[in-house]
């Protein structure tokens, strides 16, 4: 099993001490959100002798934005697909297999809004958005199509506190059913999901559905997962423990990346922890 640890976990460290880090425990690292934008980070990246991953808002760019593929903003929908093939194209320079991104949004959210309650507009036409995010996954993987390599789409995450009053769901690729219609809908073999378990609980608890079954329903699509826990309310990537809902679920998943995504622990606690991803060595 491939197991890595996202930057997420150290986060106000820099790049070259996280390398550091991962050398001298021999981890994988993804480079993900939270890493400030550096002129060099592209170099720093493909020079490092890790094995690492490359995934939505990394590397951080110059002016800051919300990456959001499904806005009707086209300056962020073009930013954002622009972004999304430039890290297919880092990614595919490391020799890694994919590049993940998150699922888009209808709405469009302030960077300080990230995790918290998100604005809300009079109207939302979830049609259109949709429409927008099929269009701008489908330039991605054309614009990348040589490159070979995949592109994942992590589902998000839906608290209570977003839901609009009518009941209408701000955001894309919540639900198991709507990921499904995505795969459907772009039908190309170079498109994945990165199942984010953390978000899959918050966003069960919101709306009503059975995760566990929503994991047994995805499990084909699934190409990468993202491992933190919470209280089921929101998402605060907290560590998981040995009541982890998603352990027993670890068998069907032995061939792909797992990812742990937790804030801010020492080295000691990451390796705890993927103690408790990693399956038991047995013995022949």
């Amino acid at each position: 099993m491939d197991i890595a640890i996202s930057t997420l976990a150290f986060i106000g460290k820099t790049a070259e001490h996280i390398i550091a880090l991962a050398e001298e425990n021999n981890l994988a690292i993804e480079f993900s959100s939270g890493m400030p934008y550096r002129a060099d980070m592209e170099t720093i990246f493909l020079n490092a002798s890790i094995k690492r991953y490359a995934h939505n808002y990394f590397p951080a760019p110059q002016t800051p934005f919300v990456l959001n593929l499904a806005s009707s903003n086209e300056t962020i929908r073009n930013t954002s697909i622009q972004h999304c093939i430039k890290g297919m194209e880092l990614s595919a320079k490391a020799g890694v297999p994919f590049f993940s991104a998150h699922a888009g949004f209808c709405v469009d959210p302030k960077p300080a809004e990230l995790g918290q309650e998100l604005s809300r507009i009079a109207n939302i036409d979830r049609e259109l958005h949709w429409n927008l995010f099929i269009d701008a996954v489908k330039i991605i993987l054309k614009e990348t199509e040589h490159l070979k390599i995949g592109f994942l789409i992590e589902n998000n995450v839906l608290a209570k506190m977003n839901v609009y009053e009518d009941g209408t769901n701000p955001l894309l690729c919540v639900e198991p059913d709507e990921i499904h219609e995505l795969i459907i809908d772009i039908n190309n073999k170079r498109l994945g999901i990165l199942l984010d378990t953390a978000h899959l609980k918050v966003s069960a608890t919101t709306l009503g559905f059975d995760k566990d079954e929503a994991v047994e329903s995805l499990q084909p699509l699934i190409k990468c997962i993202h491992h933190s826990d919470n209280e089921g309310e929101f998402d605060n990537n907290e560590e998981i423990k040995s009541d982890y809902w998603f352990i027993k679920h670890l068998p069907q998943f032995q061939h792909i990346l797992h990812v742990l995504e937790v804030k801010k622990i020492g080295i000691d606690e990451v390796l705890k922890q993927f103690k408790l991803i990693q399956p038991p060595q047995t013995s022949h």
